[in-house]
């Protein structure tokens, strides 16, 4: 009995990956809202109900603390590495198309303008001179999110996601702990002369214009 079951499963399974339209259970993506990084992103159907999507961005601004309670962006060089899965729920719909909700993984790297500190520039010889590394940042998100995708004409596709995580900050320069700890956005769990460890929630909002094939 428990073999015509598993049989019965996977013979609906096939039936609902025959129902997919071949013609559009892949998306090419690029993401406009994303301040401070250009995002793209590719969503492949891998399963009845089931698609993986990953995506790539290049940063160029990254938010850091200033003298009042605002932020202020900063001049980086860096790379994100985005990887989702996604269940999708609608009974009308083939993925990848209508609600959706699942969890989602990124991985960003970043390297900040030289004297992201703006420390004076002082000789050597100067008593008051101190010597700071460049500040590097490696974040790590995990997060859920929900959304909807539509198709708009033959291939072209829209969607507007939300989602809800958490941040964690591993940043570094050689002799800037408290520098560091003074300028990174978050709660800080950890420092020491040389880096510092933050958490924050990351609250997420994403569209996105696709074409589908």
């Amino acid at each position: 009995m428990a073999h015509a079951q598993v049989t019965e499963e996977e013979r609906e399974d096939k039936m609902i990956m025959t129902n997919i339209d071949r013609d559009h259970d892949k998306i090419l993506k690029v993401h406009p809202l994303h301040y401070g990084e250009v995002f793209v992103s590719y969503e492949r159907v891998r399963a009845p109900n089931i698609s993986n999507e990953f995506g790539l961005s290049y940063l160029y601004k990254v938010h850091l603390k200033d003298d009042s309670w605002f932020t202020e962006a900063r001049d980086v060089m860096g790379i994100g590495i985005r990887m989702s899965q996604r269940y999708y729920t609608s009974r009308k719909k083939s993925p990848p198309f209508g609600f959706f909700h699942g969890p989602m993984f990124s991985y960003r790297f970043v390297v900040f303008e030289r004297n992201v500190f703006d420390l004076p520039d002082l000789p050597p010889s100067d008593p008051d001179f101190r010597y700071v590394g460049r500040l590097y940042q490696n974040a790590l998100d995990l997060s859920y999110h929900l959304g909807y995708q539509i198709q708009l004409g033959r291939h072209f596709t829209t969607e507007l996601l939300g989602g809800l995580g958490g941040r964690v900050k591993i940043a570094n320069a050689t002799n800037g702990g408290d520098l560091i700890k003074e300028n990174i956005i978050g709660h800080v769990v950890h420092s020491d002369e040389g880096a510092v460890i933050a958490v924050v929630p990351s609250p997420q909002l994403n569209f996105s214009i696709g074409y589908s094939f």
